[in-house]
């Protein structure tokens, strides 16, 4: 099945963001874990599956995303047939600021290459989703099913979810789906914006959505369907996290840090995490450095104190600078005596000597890029 698949991708979440990270790069590549990108995740599970046909579709500040995608090499994906590509936007300059503003738009400005394709399933899938899908037994289980979407959920309390709630009965049928915006004590059935849909009937609802004025891809086209097309859920299992807020991303990169689930996702043999290989020489731990609970990238300079803390590559951490649950992206420079608590700082950023910056774990503090404070 995996050989008549296709994949569209989309790099922007089209609603909510952490705008402190994505501000200047797709939500895709926002960094994460010392080494990777969000993308990485479904990229990986995709290449995992066997699914070779993969296209990511972006809107703007799409610069970081062709840097680390490239022609797909580390992927196993720079083929001459299928392949990685990556579909930017065609309008005229006029339209700049209203082009693709949600994934139905998105996928109307690339409708003409989707009819081309001679693939009989299509994936749909948002890429700021920290977690390894089995895209194999998805699309068996679409196949089986007879459905005509099928969506991936996962049952569990969401205390910040803010998507796409199902009801599935016994036989997995979807029979309702609504949104929930507020906090549940009990489980849900929430959907991670991954779909299974057959083609044809893709460009089919593309065109109703063009004459009838559709802008959302989950409330016209999944709950106004849902009584008349087979809708199906495929459960998740294993950890997952959608990465929607600053929160969202420093509990995640938090929970790396514990050490189950961090096998889970970063070091598995038979499911590898794969990701653009940067040759680097090896972190340099001076005299004075303390590391305890912490996820140190190659390339670092640490001679400063650590805890619980996730550093990328080529940070230098000073002398006497202490560092508590922080995350410390690319090429940052910690002064000597800085204090840090729950603070992100982006990449090629400074922290004078003396400051002191703290946040708190539902609410880091952000430095944006290329600061010096």
């Amino acid at each position: 099945m995996t050989s008549k698949t296709m994949c569209i991708l989309f790099s922007e979440s089209y609603g909510t963001a952490p705008e402190a990270l994505s501000a200047q790069r797709t939500l895709a590549t926002v960094p994460f874990a010392g080494r990777y990108r969000l993308i990485d995740f479904v990229l990986s599970s995709l290449v995992q599956a066997r699914i070779r046909d993969i296209d990511v579709i972006t809107k703007e500040h799409y610069g970081s995303l062709t840097d680390h995608l490239g022609w797909g090499k580390d992927w196993d994906l720079d083929r001459k047939n299928g392949g990685l590509r990556i579909l930017t936007p065609f309008t005229k300059s006029e339209s700049a600021n209203t082009r693709n503003r949600s994934k139905i738009e998105a996928l109307l400005s690339v409708k003409r290459f989707i009819e081309r394709s001679d693939m009989k399933y299509v994936i749909l899938s948002d890429t700021n989703l920290v977690m390894h899908i089995d895209f194999e037994k998805m699309l068996a289980y679409h196949a089986d099913s007879g459905a005509d979407i099928t969506m991936l959920y996962q049952t569990k309390v969401w205390p910040n979810h803010t998507g796409c709630v199902i009801d599935v009965d016994e036989s997995g049928h979807v029979i309702d789906a609504y949104f929930s915006n507020t906090k549940h004590e009990e489980p849900q059935n929430a959907a991670f914006g991954v779909y299974v849909i057959n083609k044809d009937l893709l460009v089919s609802l593309l065109d109703r959505a063009y004459t009838f004025g559709w802008v959302d891809f989950e409330r016209d086209f999944i709950t106004k369907n849902i009584d008349k097309l087979k809708i199906f859920g495929f459960a998740h299992q294993g950890f997952s996290a959608v990465i929607d807020t600053v929160e969202d991303y420093y509990d995640a990169s938090m929970k790396m840090l514990e050490p189950g689930i961090r096998h889970e996702m970063l070091f598995q043999d038979d499911i590898p995490l794969l990701t653009r290989v940067k040759n680097s020489v090896p972190t340099i731990y001076g005299f004075n450095g303390k590391v305890c609970n912490s996820l140190i990238a190659d390339g670092c300079k640490i001679d400063g104190e650590v805890n619980n803390c996730i550093i990328f590559r080529d940070v230098e951490i000073e002398k006497g600078a202490l560092l508590n649950n922080c995350i410390i992206m690319q090429s940052t420079i910690v002064r000597a005596g800085a204090r840090l608590n729950c603070v992100i700082t982006d990449k090629e950023v400074i922290i004078g000597k003396e400051h002191t910056l703290s946040g708190r774990p539902n609410y880091p503090y952000v430095v944006a890029k290329g600061q010096n404070v």
